[in-house]
């Protein structure tokens, strides 16, 4: 059994964590066994990791000083030579300077792109070259996503779409009335976004374009999944724009298939993505969505998908979401499956993928 030792897990559970859960559940102790290297202080799904099998190691993070990052990973490193390879899942080029580690203890460093731009530009700018001389296997979850961590080039990257269990998100009458009912919005018109209160996601615009629906139906309300660093400052400014009863902030939550089937449309509006799973989906359980032009159009799986440029004005934005409204819920599993994102297309991705770890 080759044992891979699997880098990019926060405490954060997003796009890449997503993933790699669910990678882990489909080849662990089958194909390949995992265990995973973090340099946060937790780790998102952590007990199903290690009820799996898998081992978590922790490592201080660069903020704490990178050579003491450099000594942590060199000595788990050396106590199992059995990890020949490591797999780096990142979304800048910044994580070359830990690949610099396992490079120059004779490893093989395989790395997966999952972001199409940063806020890091300085930083991915000057690592980029040196997180093509420390690697040797590629992989993205979107031609934007390779061409951003690769650049153009002719590198070989496997184009690796991030496959949900469409079956999951179905779109299910009685649980919506049920979650709708639970979360007290039984009358309303529900806006949902899923997303790291991060500036990658664009927060603010999403409560300005909010603040548009909610001028032109006050019956609307915006339920708001997710935490992270901006969260204070979105907060303040939901008051600022006197939306406090109408939007909702759910914070972190395990049960985002049941939220999505208790909305009306999907919002995502972000400046920047690697694919944008979670648009997936909300595909998946049948929402018309709104979503940025600034997405890959890779994530478009529906003809219930409005693509709009960050340029337009919030009261533009807010028409198409009320249009969208109006859609009817339908069953996407077989448009997903087409597009290859239902996990029943994962086994011909998942054994090229496998292959760069020998």
């Amino acid at each position: 059994m080759k044992k891979i030792l699997v880098y990019g897990m926060t405490d954060n559970p997003g796009g890449i964590e997503t993933y790699l859960l669910n990678f882990f559940r489909r080849v662990q102790d089958r194909d390949v066994h995992l265990d995973f290297v973090t340099d946060f202080p937790q780790v998102a799904y952590a007990a199903e990791f290690e009820k799996g099998g898998a081992r978590i190691y922790y490592i201080p993070a660069k903020s704490r000083g990178l050579v003491r990052q450099w000594r942590a990973m060199h000595r788990i490193l050396r106590k199992h030579p059995e990890y020949q390879t490591v797999y780096f899942n990142v979304l800048d080029a910044g994580g070359a300077l830990t690949m610099l580690v396992p490079f120059l203890m004779g490893r093989r460093v395989v790395v997966h792109s999952h972001n199409g731009a940063t806020d890091k530009k300085r930083l991915h700018r000057l690592c980029r070259p040196l997180l093509k001389i420390v690697s040797s296997h590629y992989a993205a979850c979107s031609k934007v996503a390779a061409d951003y961590m690769f650049g153009n080039t002719k590198l070989p990257v496997l184009i690796i779409p991030n496959v949900i269990d469409t079956a999951a998100y179905a779109y299910n009458p009685q649980l919506r009335e049920a979650k709708r009912s639970e979360l007290g919005v039984q009358d309303k018109l529900v806006i949902c976004h899923v997303g790291r209160i991060s500036n990658q996601k664009n927060p603010f615009g999403l409560i300005d374009i909010f603040s548009e629906i909610h001028r032109k139906d006050s019956n609307a309300v915006l339920l708001s999944v997710g935490d992270g660093e901006l969260a204070d400052e979105f907060h303040v400014y939901i008051q600022k724009k006197q939306l406090g009863d109408a939007v909702h902030c759910l914070g972190r939550r395990s049960d985002v298939a049941e939220i999505l089937q208790a909305a009306d449309v999907f919002l995502l509006p972000s400046f920047y993505e690697g694919l944008g799973i979670v648009a997936i989906e909300a595909q998946a359980a049948g929402l018309p969505c709104v979503i940025s032009n600034s997405i890959p159009p890779e994530v478009i799986c529906t003809d219930h998908v409005t693509s709009l440029s960050l340029k337009l004005p919030p009261a533009k934005w807010a028409d198409e979401i009320l249009r969208a409204a109006r859609l009817p819920r339908e069953d996407t599993s077989a448009q997903l499956k087409k597009a290859g994102f239902d996990i029943s297309c994962s086994a011909q991705m998942d054994r090229r993928l496998i292959r760069m770890f020998r």
